[in-house]
């Protein structure tokens, strides 16, 4: 998913007034986050190269997303949880944020399937 289509779609959903600007910043940081939580944990598999994540921009909505397909609805329910949240609309955001909690628990589990976590360095007594 690109950055416009994920920001398209949380407004169609929650239409507000919030600026293309802070949707991008929202989108960067929850990818720093997967980024830092999951992927990072984890060894890359043979073939893949290691993930960077530069600065996200409102001048560069075409970028794609860190979560694949068919995960990448974990940025909808995100930012809708987000406008709710900042809107002080705290029911809705408690259901989208359980939205994003669940997709985002079936990303990590299936990561975590398909990689091996990075190991710990053995310590001897």
């Amino acid at each position: 998913m690109r950055i416009i289509d994920a920001i398209n779609e949380a407004d169609t959903l929650k239409p507000n007034d919030f600026p293309v600007e802070i949707k991008v910043l929202w989108l960067y940081r929850l990818d720093l986050r997967l980024k830092q939580d999951i992927i990072d944990t984890h060894e890359y598999n043979e073939g893949e190269e290691e993930i960077t994540i530069t600065e996200y921009s409102p001048d560069n909505t075409e970028q794609e997303l860190l979560v694949p397909e068919p995960y990448s609805e974990i940025y909808t329910h995100w930012l809708c949880a987000q406008i709710d949240y900042y809107n002080l609309e705290y029911d809705g955001f408690n259901a989208c944020n359980a939205m994003f909690e669940s997709v985002r628990q079936s990303y990590r589990n299936s990561y975590n399937q398909s990689h091996m976590p990075k190991g710990k360095d053995k310590f001897y007594f």
